[in-house]
């Protein structure tokens, strides 16, 4: 995003490589659950060269970024799944971002987009994993990961 990395989209155009939609509900944007994985699949390289190590260190800077403290993705009620005030919970990271705000984004079967998950329906609400804390195992693994292979290297690459 504007020459800065981030992190990668859940999908791509196959021919153009832009962000894509797939589900109404999938939006073009940045993607929190996705990213952690090509992260962790990217650190398995036995050796990484300069891009990738790049590539690497500035989705975990963006995951310090965007990280939710004090929050918890759950049930209330009958109300269904909600993101509610919870003291040293966290964090958690949402599914989607905007592209060039990093703000989390809600989409819902119509095709429309929220920035709060609680305007959209309440089946897409608790039929998705709209926050998880997956993007926590991969910063995990980048500290370990991080003292084999730190930046430094990516200069003699």
């Amino acid at each position: 995003m504007d020459g800065r990395r981030t992190v990668w989209c859940q999908q791509h155009d196959p021919l153009t490589l832009k962000p894509a939609s797939a589900r109404n509900y999938e939006m073009p944007s940045e993607c929190g659950s996705e990213s952690a994985g090509i992260m962790m699949f990217l650190m398995r390289l036995p050796n990484p060269n300069a891009g990738t190590i790049a590539a690497i260190d500035s989705a975990a800077a963006w995951f310090e970024k965007t990280k939710l403290r004090n929050v918890a993705w759950q049930a209330v009620g009958d109300q269904g799944k909600q993101l509610i005030p919870s003291p040293g919970a966290g964090p958690l990271w949402a599914r989607y971002c905007e592209i060039g705000t990093d703000h989390p984004i809600f989409g819902d079967r119509d095709k429309t987009i929220h920035d709060n998950v609680n305007e959209i329906s309440k089946e897409r609400r608790n039929g998705y994993s709209w926050y998880n804390e997956r993007p926590q195992r991969a910063l995990d693994q980048h500290a370990r990961w991080s003292d084999a292979h730190p930046r430094a290297r990516a200069t003699r690459n």
